[in-house]
């Protein structure tokens, strides 16, 4: 009886023995506990049960959760692992011993729970160092000196105000924001008024970003420390330059962007030349080469917009809607082909009563699910090249190919980034030769022969084209 009571003192006082390992496999899939897992997550951290369970049930394999021990447990007792945001503690640039103490804690209450799995840095953080200053200097700030002007009673004063007011938009769309800056802060001591946020500036905007980068970089560096067994997870907005990405990208180990770009010419969240739902491979492929060697996660869209408008209308619901099925669809498989090695939905907390999306969502998430053994096999030593037949489209976009190589099989995962069908031809199959391919949702089969695999795909459309047989 003693031994056994010393076992189990030293298993209550060691809980890291139970805790949950994940590592970053060279090409970029994660493995948790020795198993490879291609993740599939979830930011919203469903408050009924029963919700939760579903999610579970579907696939999902990953949710966020507050920086909690019970927060993670509950999501472990439903088979689900967590991650948690350290939030500006593993900002370093500024009070240092605060910083470590507040990283210590959220080590000490979640690092050794076996249903932690993975650290997220404050989210859109670069983006924000501008963001924050464009929402203050070209919003909130021109707004409150328009009202204040238009109380004035000083007809003179009045009509000089309004001409630095225009003097400072001038400015800010000439790419000359410190003039604007400074004009807008002298109408406030115009006003009477001291400038409310001086330093809050896009012409500082670079220095503020670089400073926050270095604090995070020492603070992953001090992270990854005191807790090695799980990686840190950055996620950017789908702005900036790569050489602004790279910057932040040191302090992650994991890197990707949210994208959400359904419906089509009705929301500008891509920037990119291509603004259609292709924009998610596009920043996919952006997110790799901004961090080289590390894997992207892809953070896709789990609502409509008019969902973030409470007082939204039905024309307004209609005309900012959620994605179908088909559009869902083609986004993950987009982000897939293109080398994401893990895919989240933002937004489903915001959907409200509209159950029949989130049933779509999680029967997206279940077809995933099984085709687990596959997304999280290694990639198939293939040069898969394509070739089109000849079509009237401009195809600065078109058919993108995964080979993987699940246990004896290659399976081909094809998306078609055109908006009109089109049909493809891979070559370089040549170990390939005689087997037939069948894709199940659609029906269609294929034999590779002298190499090659010919098949018609409609707009937009995927292939998971899997051994027959």
């Amino acid at each position: 009886m003693k031994s056994f009571g010393l076992l189990l003192a030293a298993l209550v006082l060691a809980p890291c023995l139970w805790a949950a390992t994940a590592v970053v496999e060279d090409d970029g899939m994660l493995t948790v506990d020795g198993k490879r897992v291609f993740v599939l997550g979830l930011y919203e951290n469903p408050k009924d049960d029963a919700k939760l369970a579903e999610a579970a049930a579907a696939g999902f394999n990953l949710v966020h959760a507050p920086a909690d021990a019970e927060a993670v447990k509950r999501l472990w007792d439903k088979g689900l692992y967590a991650w948690a945001n350290t939030g500006y503690a593993i900002d370093f640039s500024g009070d240092l011993a605060k910083g470590k103490e507040a990283l210590g804690k959220m080590v000490a209450d979640l690092a050794a729970l076996p249903g932690f799995l993975v650290w997220e840095v404050p989210d859109e953080a670069l983006w924000n160092a501008w963001y924050s200053a464009t929402q203050w200097r070209r919003g909130a700030e021109p707004r409150q000196q328009r009202e204040l002007i238009d109380a004035l009673t000083d007809a003179a004063l009045k009509e000089k105000l309004n001409a630095m007011r225009s003097e400072a938009e001038a400015a800010y769309a000439t790419a000359q924001p410190e003039i604007g800056e400074q004009i807008a802060d002298a109408i406030w001591r115009e006003l009477g008024k001291e400038p409310p946020q001086p330093d809050l500036n896009l012409s500082n905007a670079p220095e503020r970003a670089a400073k926050l980068g270095e604090g995070m970089v020492a603070g992953y560096a001090h992270l990854k420390e005191i807790d090695p067994a799980h990686p840190i997870w950055m996620n950017h907005a789908p702005r900036n330059s790569i050489e602004q990405l790279a910057f932040f990208n040191r302090a992650a180990d994991i890197v990707g962007c949210d994208i959400y770009p359904v419906p089509q010419g009705k929301v500008g969240h891509s920037d990119l030349s291509d603004t259609t739902m292709a924009s998610v491979g596009g920043y996919t492929r952006r997110m790799m080469e901004a961090a080289p060697g590390k894997p992207a996660w892809m953070v896709l869209q789990g609502f409509g917009w008019a969902d973030l408008n409470e007082t939204a209308g039905a024309q307004e619901r209609e005309s900012m809607r959620k994605p179908k099925p088909e559009e869902s669809r083609f986004m993950a498989y987009d982000a897939i082909v293109n080398g994401a090695r893990g895919i989240l939905y933002w937004g489903t907390a915001y959907i409200g009563e509209d159950t029949s999306f989130w049933q779509e969502l999680c029967a997206l998430i279940a077809e995933l699910k099984d085709l687990q053994p596959v997304l999280s096999a290694p990639d198939a030593a293939l040069d898969v090249k394509v070739t089109l037949a000849e079509t009237w489209g401009s195809l600065d976009r078109g058919i993108s190919v995964l080979p993987k190589q699940a246990g004896d099989g290659v399976h081909l995962i094809v998306v078609n980034e055109w908006l009109d069908p089109l049909r493809y031809t891979l070559s370089g199959l040549d170990s390939l030769n005689g087997k037939q391919y069948k894709d199940s949702t659609t029906g269609l089969t294929a034999t590779v022969e002298n190499g090659t695999l010919t098949l018609p795909i409609r707009g937009y459309g995927v292939h998971v084209l899997q051994p027959a047989g």
